[in-house]
């Protein structure tokens, strides 16, 4: 079992999903690049030079803007992240920090002005809403059902498998393993060591359809499944998992009497 630490805050605005590597973007500009989780984009000496220009989050959706170059990234799994908060009926823009990162804030909150330029448009970040806890995260004896959002659960070696695929049962098996290991994924980066089995069930494809994510259009299915591991609201799973891909709700919870493994 781990104890997982949570801050997530909405602010006061209105923003559209497409434009969460724009308001990634501009929060890394206002605390500074040099505090990479709020990026994930590595700053050692082969990385880009910040300074050349563009805005990070602009049309080219890189830290370090236009013309520095390919940037180079931490192949880490995100303890900040840009989400969209839909309670009411405003979209709002929302950051999400998971455990050690939630000291990361203050480079955020400790400055004289929350303002950020998201796109062409100035929005004065007021905070909607605000709120912390601490869940544990184990592996039970009953399953959880979730339901996880525009989860981009393919690259592109793996979805030239998909494409030769022609039962439903396969495609389930195949993407089933992928979110298992997109589940591993998140215990790895939040310094949980699963020393249990757990099984992951998908029980509906509710959707798939393509998305546009840097100018470009990949794959993102919408699922609802079933896994004996108690997940955080609102994390994100698979690629993209920053940036508003992936996101993970929960439908149902099981017993609240039911016993960990």
């Amino acid at each position: 079992m781990k104890k997982l630490r949570l801050l997530s805050v909405s602010f006061d605005s209105h923003l559209q999903p497409w434009d969460l590597p724009k308001f990634r973007g501009a929060v890394a500009r206002k605390v500074g690049l040099e505090h990479e989780w709020f990026h994930n984009h590595d700053n050692s000496e082969a990385s880009p030079d910040p300074s050349k220009g563009g805005e990070m989050g602009d049309g080219e959706n890189t830290p370090f803007g236009a013309g520095a170059g390919k940037p180079r990234y931490h192949h880490r799994y995100p303890l900040i992240q840009y989400k969209i908060d839909t309670h009411g009926r405003q979209m709002r823009p929302m950051l999400l920090c998971l455990d050690d990162c939630i000291e990361e804030a203050h480079h955020f909150f400790s400055q004289a002005d929350w303002s950020l330029r998201i796109g062409d448009q100035v929005h004065d970040m007021r905070i909607a809403r605000l709120h912390v806890d601490q869940i544990n995260l184990n592996v039970w004896e009953q399953p959880f059902t979730y339901r996880l959002h525009k989860w981009r659960a393919l690259n592109s070696e793996n979805f030239k498998e998909w494409q030769q695929m022609d039962g439903l049962a396969e495609k389930y098996a195949f993407l089933e393993n992928i979110l298992a290991a997109n589940i591993l994924s998140f215990a790895r980066g939040v310094g949980w060591t699963l020393d249990k089995r757990f099984e992951v069930k998908i029980t509906r494809l509710q959707k798939e359809e393509w998305v546009s994510f840097k100018r470009i259009k990949v794959l993102a299915f919408t699922v609802e499944f079933k896994v004996n591991i108690s997940l955080p609201e609102y994390i994100g799973l698979g690629q993209g998992a920053g940036e508003g891909f992936g996101v993970v709700r929960r439908q149902s919870i099981p017993n609240k009497n039911q016993r960990p493994e």
